[in-house]
């Protein structure tokens, strides 16, 4: 059979055997390509964005009349449509040319957007198998912007994480008013357990290979303390348990916002900023909570309850020239004569607004502050 093929081919003229030629080895090539593009390929899929969407209004000249003006943050108008003026910029995640410190982005429930960026230092001067504090970060952003992939915040963490040395998961909750509260919380709570389930021995490597979940901490800004108080409640009053029985063990509250009907300390008697703290945050929770609540007002939560909280360090920074300076520092004294029997440290930067640090990285006091709270996280 062989022979007769190659007697045929000898029979053939000179251009008829280049064409043959030619043919065989397109077809050998062929043969070798297509497998590559039939096979299915892994695509990572852009993460969803927390609120759905950040900004939609597309043309505000006719969105309509105003239904609410939360200037400098965002304006609601009557049509539905948002418009928010800041907190919408992203920065993608990778090597940070100035830390070293690596990060990516999960998407943690499909059904809800809840998403994070993770952080994991470098392993220069370390032994490559040391495990780490794991941290859970909230972001501030009075719970209408910010996100964790916005360039102040992401700066901030890939700082914060050089510095502390820990592995970092900052929690990109929805926000308000598209998601009332307790959306927030609730995203903040199935972020933290999905950070306990994963450091004890879920997929995620960074957690489950890297991270040490017996110094467990939750950290946040502004709304995020707000938010890491509310964590810290939960986990102590019963039916919080996080997955795996993990304990939290320290909580770093950054300028925290909190408020109330009676003024505290030093803080502001005018009627006009007082009545406009409550209303918006009756905005962000829908009308769901009063200004009294203890979710805003952590001094309305009786002693026995405040004594539940879920950790055994509590550490409170306070800026000067912030309108939320005395309940600040009244929280920490709260907490401290409810019989709690952890250990409270508080951290004041005189002269400084709300959260200056993220406005103003580079400054010393900012600095200072920085060294601060990496020395809280870093603690054994």
């Amino acid at each position: 059979m062989v022979s007769k093929i190659k007697r045929r081919l000898a029979s053939l003229p000179t251009p008829a055997k280049a064409a043959l030629l030619l043919l065989t080895l397109l077809l050998l090539l062929a043969a070798i390509l297509l497998p590559i593009f039939l096979i299915p390929r892994h695509r990572r899929e852009p993460l969803p964005p927390a609120t759905p969407p950040r900004d939609n209004c597309s043309t505000r000249a006719n969105a309509g009349a105003v239904a609410f003006d939360f200037s400098p943050f965002l304006v609601k108008y009557r049509s539905g449509c948002v418009h928010r003026m800041d907190g919408t910029a992203r920065v993608p995640a990778g090597v940070d040319a100035a830390t070293g410190v690596t990060s990516k982005d999960v998407l943690i429930d499909h059904a809800t957007g809840l998403s994070a960026r993770m952080y994991l230092p470098s392993d220069e001067g370390k032994k490559k198998g040391d495990l780490l504090p794991v941290l859970v970060f909230y972001h501030g952003g009075a719970f209408v912007i910010m996100s964790p992939f916005e360039p102040k915040y992401h700066a901030y963490l890939n700082a914060l994480v050089a510095r502390a040395r820990v592995v970092a998961v900052s929690v990109d909750y929805r926000l308000a008013p598209e998601h009332p509260l307790p959306a927030a919380y609730d995203d903040s709570w199935a972020a933290l357990n999905w950070v306990a389930k994963n450091a004890r021995a879920g997929p995620e490597p960074w957690l489950r290979d890297r991270g040490n979940l017996s110094r467990l901490y939750l950290a946040g800004d502004s709304a995020g303390a707000n938010i890491v108080h509310n964590m810290a409640m939960r986990a102590g009053n019963g039916s919080g348990v996080l997955d795996g029985g993990a304990a939290i063990r320290g909580i770093l509250l950054l300028d925290p916002y909190f408020w109330g009907k009676r003024p505290v300390g030093a803080e502001t008697t005018d009627p006009d900023t007082r009545r406009q703290y409550e209303v918006t945050w009756s905005f962000v929770c829908a009308g769901r909570y009063g200004i009294d609540d203890p979710r805003i007002d952590p001094l309305a939560t009786p002693p026995a309850e405040l004594r539940r909280l879920a950790c055994s360090r509590v550490a409170v920074t306070v800026s000067g020239l912030d309108d939320f300076e005395s309940r600040g520092k009244a929280y920490a004294a709260a907490l401290n004569d409810s019989g709690w029997a952890g250990e409270i440290v508080q951290y004041e930067t005189a002269g400084e607004r709300h959260v200056y640090f993220l406005d103003a990285p580079a400054s010393p006091k900012s600095a200072k502050e920085l060294a601060f709270a990496a020395g809280y996280l870093s603690r054994e």
